[in-house]
């Protein structure tokens, strides 16, 4: 039964490992990306830009929510268009911002692929004699 739970507490610790590794190599790669030149205000104008598709995804979210919710109209005005608003934005905002957050997955799997590496060599040792 030990070993089960041994077993356990060696897993938990390599998910840990995994993971404070995957975000460390995120926030390399996130900081890499917005000091380098051309993309210190990527945010900022990814959030400005970002406007014109909540404005657009506010009116079809309000024409969708007026043909659903026929009872109330103004209900479904009201609750299609936080929602289309909310949707067109994230989307827009996910859009502009891709160059970051490939950059940010690219640099955690980087990490994480060493740590997987690391883990494996230290269970599995290679002899070269």
């Amino acid at each position: 039964m030990s070993n089960l739970s041994e077993k356990i507490k060696l897993n938990l610790v390599h998910g840990k490992e995994l993971v404070e590794s995957g975000i460390g190599g995120a926030k390399e790669a996130r900081d890499e990306v917005l000091h380098s030149e051309g993309n210190t205000d990527l945010v900022a104008l990814a959030a400005q830009k970002s406007w014109r598709g909540a404005a657009i995804g506010l009116l079809a979210g309000a024409i969708g929510g007026v043909l659903a919710d026929d009872r109330k109209p103004l209900r479904g005005v009201v609750a299609g268009g936080l929602l289309g608003a909310v949707l067109g934005f994230g989307g827009s905002f996910a859009w502009r911002t891709r160059p970051l957050t490939s950059a940010m997955a690219r640099g955690a799997k980087k990490r994480i692929g060493k740590a997987r590496d690391k883990h494996w060599l230290s269970r599995n040792p290679i002899n070269y004699g």
